[in-house]
């Protein structure tokens, strides 16, 4: 007997209904079958009961025994377990207000079948019959409460598994090997023998754990106002359905005359199962309550994506085409939690070629590309594609990848196809819904943003008002320092030119100590007021950040927080933000988004370049962003040694074929000139970009450079 429960207990936990022989709706009603059959055994039972007034173990025919009618009991709530986890395994699409008033009603009609058998119960008390029905009216209650349960238990698994994450599966597992535990207990008949010694501590290890559990509500920030509201009702209405069962399931037996024995009932899973309804219902209570004031995510979320089409006003020729591929795959990630990321990219044949892959092998991606063509289908269709469990799909069941879960989204445009955004991850069913929703919203504006960047060079100025100019001019003037500090130990210089009347360009240098210099040059997207604005901004957070006593990691993760809340969705600010010590002759540097800078050794007379650098700030606007942020570039430095800062600007002037002039002539002009004086240097370059170019330069550009004595 002990095997036969043993191995429903295994079938229960690793049944998979996808792999079953038979069709769904058969397979469940053959099990609902199985479940009513049991039912009608067990109160055949304590029918047998009511009429020979003893418990009939000793007088059934063939012997049937209390073991026996344990057996039953269980089968009937593994059966009806199974029936219950079929039918909410299903669940893809969150629907929480929907799922709560699935589980009430479900309890609301547990509740009014217990009022019905307590009314039949008085009405019949001084007939006859009522020894006969007794039994009828227990074994409905008792169904009715397994059911509410049960319901309760499956439906806030999907809650709690919001998202998936190896740490949640793996506590899921526990509480639902205690609850098998309970079961196997009252199977054996072990309550008596073990009462305290045993029973209790497992109560308290499922305790640990439920309230472990509970605390995952993560699906709450993404409801609005209005669903919040309604959810914070039905959970208090299913404690209420609860507390009427507990009541109930306390006071009806002994009304029934049935005696609530402990080795009658399986009292420890029921107990258990109750506890955890009542506790997550709490939880989730509290925490809705103190979430209704404040603005959802989902409602952030949804703001972001409509807003996210103007990016294209930011990422214009400033940004070239792998930079955009890389923010774009990066925030993907971050949105989605995905494990692994890559780009296929088509070339100027329309071929696909990999860009960008993050945390994939080769291996990984032979196995998935050997499919079949799953870019040019994405491409063809023009939507995303999204495969929940590879092992399922028909596609994929052969490819022996380590990755379950896989989203394909397009980047197009109204009349191009640029190629197709791969996110990976090594859990089932691991993309949720906003998150995928999201990520569109940002393949979306990318395919605007990377046409307009490539018909730039093509678009017509458009007018812009005089007044509004003047008034961007007077900011402007006032942005920029114009005496930068000279000691005996340090040295600078620095020229500035905005293509129109003003620009998107900033450059600053603080001196909170004598010792210490902390320099910032960046760039605003987009050009005009709106970007001149936006560094006034930028110079009013860095004076403030600076006379704090921050790190440079702390520097970068704090003003990319203050952007977040200032700039208009769409924009952002790249920066390379530097902390010289003169008295350690040391540079910590960090490159969010800007161009490489250049570090030449006087020495050696040999110029390094530091690429190494994060996303430009105000691309990401969720907490955690410092920790995509590199450690510092560390750089010792010798007497005469330089640091070369610039724009890109710079780097993407073209000449009359098109041509960039690029970073190799950038380099060439610094180390043929890198020991003249730093203002010279400085003209030396600009002369140089303007005679390439024809003396036609069409965005901002700067050039900052510190000698270090």
């Amino acid at each position: 007997m002990q095997r036969i429960l043993f191995s429903a207990v295994k079938d229960f936990f690793s049944f998979d209904p996808k792999q079953a022989k038979v069709k769904p709706r058969i397979l469940n009603g053959l099990i609902l079958f199985i479940g009513i059959l049991l039912w009608i055994l067990m109160l055949s039972y304590h029918e047998l009961s009511s009429m020979m007034g003893d418990s009939p173990a000793a007088t059934l025919p063939f012997e049937i025994g209390d073991l026996w009618y344990r057996l039953i009991q269980i089968g009937f709530l593994l059966s009806h377990a199974l029936l219950i986890s079929r039918i909410f395994a299903n669940i893809e699409k969150l629907h929480v207000t929907t799922l709560l008033w699935q589980l009430f009603m479900i309890g609301m009609t547990g509740i009014l079948v217990v009022m019905l058998i307590t009314f039949g119960n008085r009405f019949l008390r001084d007939n006859t019959l009522i020894d006969y029905i007794r039994a009828f009216f227990f074994a409905f209650g008792y169904y009715a409460l397994v059911l509410y349960l049960l319901s309760g238990l499956f439906i806030f698994r999907r809650f709690i598994l919001f998202p998936r994450t190896r740490r949640k599966l793996l506590f899921w597992k526990l509480l639902l090997a205690l609850l098998a535990l309970a079961l196997t207990f009252h199977f054996l008949g072990y309550y008596q023998l073990v009462s305290g010694n045993i029973v209790i501590p497992i109560f308290l290890g499922f305790l640990l754990l439920v309230l472990v559990l509970s605390a995952n509500v993560r699906w709450i920030p993404y409801l609005n106002f209005n669903q919040k509201l309604r959810a914070l009702g039905l959970f208090v209405l299913i404690e209420i359905v609860t507390a009427t069962f507990i009541v109930a399931s306390d006071r009806l037996p002994d009304q029934l005359g049935i005696p609530n024995a402990q080795g009658f009932l399986p009292i420890e899973f029921l107990t258990f199962m109750t506890f955890f309804v009542v506790v997550y219902s709490g939880f989730s209570i509290l925490v809705l309550f103190f979430n209704l004031p404040t603005t959802s995510l989902f409602e952030t979320n949804r703001v972001e994506i409509a807003s996210f089409s103007k990016i294209n006003q930011a990422i214009q020729s400033n940004l070239d085409f792998s930079e955009i591929i890389g923010t774009l795959l990066d925030a993907g990630m971050m949105e989605t939690g995905a494990r692994a990321g890559w780009v296929e990219w088509l070339d100027e044949n329309g071929v696909p070629q990999v860009r960008n892959k993050k945390r994939v092998s080769e291996e990984d991606l032979q196995e998935l590309k050997s499919v079949y063509d799953v870019t040019e289908k994405v491409l063809r269709d023009q939507k995303f594609l999204m495969i929940r469990n590879t092992k399922k799909n028909k596609a994929f069941r052969s490819s022996n990848t380590r990755y379950r879960s896989i989203l394909c989204v397009p980047v197009v445009s109204s009349s191009k196809s640029f190629g197709v955004v791969y996110l990976a991850n090594d859990l089932v069913n691991a993309f949720e819904d906003v998150s995928v929703q999201t990520v569109v919203g940002f393949t979306e504006q990318a395919g605007i943003a990377l046409e307009n960047a490539q018909l730039i060079k093509n678009s017509i100025e458009v007018e812009r008002y005089q007044e509004q100019l003047k008034i961007a001019k007077e900011v402007q003037d006032k942005l920029l320092p114009t005496n930068l500090p000279f000691t005996d130990r340090i040295e600078f210089a620095a020229l500035s030119e905005n293509a129109y009347e003003v620009g998107g360009d900033y450059f600053d240098v603080s001196h909170p100590q004598e010792h210490l210099f902390r320099v910032a040059i960046g760039d605003v997207s987009g050009k005009g007021t709106t970007a001149a604005f936006y560094m006034a901004e930028m110079k009013g957070i860095f004076h403030a950040l600076t006379q704090l006593n921050m790190t440079t990691r702390q520097f970068v993760a704090t003003t990319n927080q203050a952007l977040a809340e200032c700039l208009q969705q769409g924009f952002f600010v790249t920066l390379t933000y530097l902390e010289i010590d003169i008295r350690r002759r040391n540079v910590q540097l960090i490159r969010a988004g800007h161009t490489p800078t250049y570090f030449y050794r006087a020495k050696s007379k040999t110029v390094e370049s530091f690429r190494e650098g994060t996303l430009g700030l105000g691309l990401v606007r969720k907490p955690g962003f410092i920790d995509y942020i590199h450690e510092p570039t560390e750089i010792n430095y010798d007497p005469g040694d330089l640091l070369v800062l610039y724009t890109d600007g710079l780097i993407e002037a073209r000449n009359k074929a098109g041509e960039e002039f690029g970073y190799d002539r950038f380099q060439t002009i610094i180390e043929q000139y890198a020991d003249t004086p730093v203002e010279e240097l400085a003209s030396r370059i600009v002369e140089a970009v303007k005679t390439f170019t024809a003396s036609v330069l069409d965005d901002d550009y700067t050039v900052l450079l510190i000698r270090l004595k």
